[in-house]
């Protein structure tokens, strides 16, 4: 009887494969593996390389690709269009479990990881945007620091998750397309062409950007936690047990949580942000405690931050470093690298939103996005950004040689550490280390499962755990070969094809909702720059944006 039934869950895994993701993606994923484990020291170096090619190169790219994306966006949200509604009936959770879910899956990875030290880090050496302003090290640096860190994951941060998220969601609702990347051109290529060339190249391309954008997010995750343990008990992490740690620990998460999203990463995420509004507290509080730093000077550095992100916004946004001493390198270590790990996201995150979010309206959704997770990234980076500075310039602290000795990592756990029942707010941020960390293998696996077998909402627990499986070798390789550096470099690479891909999405999107409903900008009766002399200028207005599609 257990012999059958495992026989039977064996041929489901076989026969949901789409096989030619499935098999590009794995036969990537093996060939990198292989090379690793044979020629470390050259793929060390070409991954290294591929940074400052890609990085400086392809800028351009990347700025310009987001910044597009994030312009249509913003028109969708306060266009008729918004009140389109994506799927029939009511959404199928609370509005609580889904900022959570869409805050887990967006921002989980980067935002524990950077918010106690990429603000210190500019802190330390101001941005070249600002490098006349400000002096290093000093208090004039805070806003311009701050100010950088609340960008890069702000409104931008999730333009190309939301070029794929949308469409996905109002095809598939509406029209009962399939969950899959390559869902995202229907209009163009026809349900019949989805399996064609085009389609299943834009499918394998998704697979690919997304192995990477996940083995950057476990990698730095899995770093946090290892360094966490180094630096509360002195455990050190050799090669062999870096692999071994972060390769359990994904199959071990994804095996726990293979139940499902609903009792899974729901009661996960929920716990998340339970978890960091405490340390928020915590934080807070903890500042106003301290008699050394004032925790109004951290508020007051986060509302002129924020002033400086809106007043500045198009110039960090359009920033290459072209002409600025060491401007390139830096555009390409941080936003560029920033925009190519959201890119190379788009995929996972899109398709996983796109689930999510039936029964809510494209104006909910990018509500959430643009507007109340950028909430939650200035207030997160503003209190815990903002006290790592201030704890640093005051000399409570010195996050910044623990940052030396252990790496980025660390600079959480010498934050909290640093506050009052610190021995208390230290363990319970490595607990919050774990779980964002169990929420990204488990949402991430789903997503790469769907990108493999068609767009199947439900892949198999084998499916699962066999990506699960790959992306911890992944992640743990890339640790291995280079760090951050390494971790940086993999989405570079892998994003850059479907930056375009995720520009052509959102365009393609507008055509098809003016061809629905009957847009004033995509009528054929009228032009880019005028209306024609014709009185009856409103005989197709978008009225009723909440039915069902004509065709």
């Amino acid at each position: 009887m257990a012999q059958a039934s495992d026989q039977s869950v064996l041929r489901q895994f076989v026969d949901e494969i789409d096989p030619i993701p499935f098999a590009v993606g794995a036969l990537v994923t093996f060939v990198f593996i292989g090379l690793a484990a044979f020629r470390t020291e050259w793929v060390s170096n070409q991954i290294s390389t591929a940074f400052s090619i890609f990085g400086e190169g392809l800028a351009w790219l990347y700025l310009l690709a987001m910044l597009v994306m994030l312009a249509v966006c913003v028109y969708l949200m306060v266009s008729p269009y918004g009140r389109i509604k994506l799927g029939e009936g009511d959404p199928e959770y609370s509005n609580f479990s889904y900022l959570a879910m869409f805050f887990s899956a967006g921002l989980s990875a980067g935002i524990v990881f950077f918010g106690p030290v990429e603000a210190l880090t500019h802190y330390n050496s101001v941005p070249p945007v600002f490098g006349s302003g400000a002096e290093s090290g000093t208090t004039s640096a805070m806003v311009p620091a701050l100010a950088y860190a609340i960008f890069h994951y702000g409104v931008s941060a999730w333009g190309g998750y939301l070029a794929i998220g949308i469409p996905v969601a109002y095809y598939a609702y509406k029209q009962g397309a399939p969950f899959r990347t390559s869902t995202v051109l229907l209009p163009l290529l026809g349900r019949e062409n989805l399996d064609g060339v085009i389609g299943r190249t834009i499918d394998t391309l998704a697979v690919i950007a997304t192995l990477g954008g996940i083995a950057t997010g476990l990698g730095f995750i899995a770093t946090q936690i290892l360094t966490g343990i180094t630096y509360r008990t002195g455990i050190q992490f050799g090669d062999a047990e870096t692999v071994l740690a972060i390769s359990g620990i994904t199959v071990i998460f994804t095996l726990s949580l293979v139940a499902g999203v609903d009792r899974g990463i729901r009661r996960l995420s929920d716990f998340n942000i339970v978890t960091m509004g405490v340390l928020l507290l915590a934080t807070f509080v903890g500042g106003l405690l301290m008699s050394s730093i004032s925790e109004l000077a951290v508020l007051n550095t986060g509302a002129l931050a924020v002033g400086t992100y809106v007043q500045n916004f198009f110039t960090m946004s359009l920033f290459t470093g072209v002409g600025t001493e060491g401007g390139a390198g830096w555009s390409s270590f941080w936003t560029v690298f920033y925009w190519s790990w959201w890119i190379a996201w788009a995929p996972f995150v899109g398709l996983f939103l796109a689930r999510i979010s039936k029964g809510r309206t494209i104006r909910e959704v990018l509500f959430t996005a643009l507007v109340a997770m950028t909430l939650v990234s200035t207030v997160w980076f503003t209190i815990v950004g903002g006290t790592s500075m201030w704890l640093q310039q005051a000399g409570v602290a010195d996050i910044l040689g623990a940052v030396s000795e252990f790496g980025s990592g660390v600079a959480g756990y010498a934050l909290f550490g640093a506050l009052p029942l610190g021995q208390v707010w230290q363990p319970l941020f490595l607990i919050l280390v774990v779980t964002f960390f169990a929420t990204s293998a488990d949402s991430s696996t789903l997503a790469v499962a769907m990108l493999t077998t068609g767009g199947k909402e439900n892949p198999s627990s084998i499916n699962r755990v066999f990506w699960g499986v790959l992306q911890g070798l992944i992640a743990s390789i890339l640790v291995v070969l280079g760090g951050a550096s390494a971790l940086r470099s993999s989405v570079i690479i892998t994003g850059a094809p479907f930056a375009i891909v995720c520009v052509l999405a959102l365009f393609v999107f507008l055509w098809k909702l003016g061809k629905d409903h009957r847009s004033v900008l995509w009528e054929g009766d009228r032009t880019w720059f005028r209306s024609p002399d014709s009185t009856d200028q409103s005989s197709a207005p978008v009225s009723d944006v909440t039915g069902t599609d004509d065709d």
